[in-house]
């Protein structure tokens, strides 16, 4: 078994992925970490997951003395920029599932991938991995003079606009299509996990695929079989995808 270190443990995705951790045949849950400002900031991580007290009390940042495997991070991007730091100098294979990095954090996570394995998976869901595909083939059935748009929707908490799902879903396209010009549509309502429409526009004709989250225990399984799969890779900058193309 894997020991696994959660960073942002007490999201709505890191408390899922907790919960599923104490139940793998893969890992071993080691530590968790939050902002100390949470509410569970220095509590027992079974007072999170409301059973009983497993012996790993929540922390602001990783310690360098715990063994650790492998990092799944799903916390903010001040965040994690430490980590992955941390990261790196361990040598600890990693998952970042956070969003709204800048262009600068985009090249730190790069460099970081020279040395270490980094999974970056803006969505960490199969279905997202799979749209994505789909439209990396499309090449030879739409053209850059199609109208191409992204309709995005999450519940009213999300902090990024667009999310980092609709920005990955941009450049996918326009890595097929460089000219495209690609619009996004944010709506934030509700407790909307994810819906993500990916717009075609023809000559009188609209081809839409549309992704649907019904609720994020996806993305923590997600991340979960992302991190399995992490492990045994070398150094470089993975996405979803090479998961399920591998």
């Amino acid at each position: 078994m894997k020991n696994l270190f959660i960073s942002g443990i007490t999201g709505k995705v890191g408390k899922l992925l907790s919960s599923y951790a104490l139940e793998s045949n893969h890992f071993k849950l080691v530590g968790g970490s939050c902002s100390p400002d949470n509410n569970f900031f220095g509590k027992d991580v079974g007072e999170l997951l409301e059973i009983d007290e497993i012996g790993i009390q929540i922390s602001e940042k990783m310690s360098e003395d715990l063994s650790v495997d492998i990092i799944i991070d799903f916390s903010s991007p001040k965040n994690s920029m430490k980590i992955l730091q941390l990261a790196k100098i361990k040598e600890i294979p990693i998952l970042i599932g956070t969003t709204g990095f800048s262009e600068d954090d985009f090249k730190e996570i790069e460099i970081a991938s020279t040395q270490i394995p980094v999974l970056f998976a803006p969505n960490t869901s199969s279905g997202i991995a799979i749209l994505k595909n789909i439209l990396n083939k499309s090449k030879n059935l739409f053209s850059e003079d199609n109208e191409f748009s992204i309709s995005e929707t999450h519940h009213v908490e999300k902090k990024d606009s667009p999310s980092g799902t609709a920005l990955d879903l941009q450049r996918e396209i326009i890595s097929v299509y460089p000219e495209a010009k690609v619009a996004i549509e944010s709506y934030r309502e509700g407790n909307n996990p994810g819906e993500h429409t990916v717009s075609i526009t023809l000559d009188n004709e609209i081809i839409e695929f549309t992704h649907r989250a019904e609720n994020r225990s996806i993305f923590a399984l997600g991340a979960l079989k992302g991190a399995v799969w992490l492990t045994v890779r070398p150094a470089g900058l993975y996405s979803m995808g090479d998961i399920y193309s591998s």
